[in-house]
């Protein structure tokens, strides 16, 4: 009997709790005035608190973030130093990839005579001292190159091959010491010889001090030397006339940037 009623019991006070929940499920449905007031007094109840929990978490949230924000920061900059990096890359192929074409179409525009073939070779070294004067080609007697050829680009004349390897060869220019060279002044077709210098100035000697030589004249090289003849060296830049002296003091400029030199054409005679 006694089991009997702790069991009723029992039901009773589920019965209670279930209906309540029930009412307290549907006010908070139809968001009763009274569900309100409850919210809105626990909102106003935990304000200062919120205030004070903001207050004091704030600074490391916004350390944290700051953080997040370094290190992302950090990644957006090596991205773009990366990417920087690829288009300079690309940038620089470009440029020297136009280079190498401008340079290429102006050694195929010069004009030599036409039992003359040539040779197209890139210069790969550059050897300059007090004693000489040269640059290093990546042709040599596989390709056909023979110690003796004269070397141009689109410029004029670069010098002459001294010693040629399986693949690469030696080229002395004109303004090496031990050069030397027959040519002639365009406008009066005088024979002379230029030579280099130490201090890399190429003179025209052997013109005679009665011999009429202007500042500006051309100067080409001979048929008479080793070399094809007209093919232009430079043009005179200062004419000396010393007393006593059998011969003129002339200096010439040549037309080609030997410090600049990319790709040249070896004569093949």
């Amino acid at each position: 009997m006694v089991t009997l009623n702790r069991r009723f019991r029992n039901y009773i006070v589920l019965a209670i709790i279930i209906v309540l929940c029930l009412i307290i499920i549907t006010a908070s449905f139809k968001e009763s005035d009274f569900i309100k007031n409850i919210k809105t007094r626990t909102v106003d109840f935990f304000k200062p608190i919120q205030e004070k929990f903001h207050s004091f978490i704030s600074p490391f949230t916004r350390f944290i973030n700051s953080i997040r924000d370094y290190i992302n920061l950090r990644q957006k900059y090596l991205d773009l130093q990366e990417e920087n990096s690829l288009l300079r890359q690309k940038y620089s192929e470009d440029i020297n990839i136009k280079v190498e074409n401008d340079s290429l179409r102006k050694l195929l525009g010069v004009k030599l005579r036409e039992d003359y073939e040539t040779i197209t070779a890139r210069v790969i070294g550059y050897s300059e001292s007090k004693w000489q004067s040269e640059i290093i080609l990546n042709a040599g007697k596989s390709d056909g190159v023979l110690e003796g050829m004269g070397v141009i680009n689109e410029d004029g004349l670069i010098g002459v091959v001294i010693l040629a390897g399986n693949n690469s060869c030696n080229v002395r220019i004109i303004d090496d010491p031990r050069s030397n060279i027959g040519v002639r002044i365009l406008s009066s077709r005088k024979l002379g010889i230029i030579q280099g210098s130490q201090d890399r100035k190429v003179t025209l000697n052997y013109i005679s001090s009665e011999e009429s030589v202007f500042k500006g004249d051309i100067i080409i090289t001979s048929e008479y030397g080793n070399l094809p003849g007209e093919i232009l060296i430079g043009r005179v830049s200062k004419v000396n006339e010393n007393p006593g002296d059998p011969y003129k003091t002339i200096e010439v400029e040549p037309f080609a940037d030997f410090k600049k030199i990319e790709y040249v054409l070896i004569i093949k005679q």
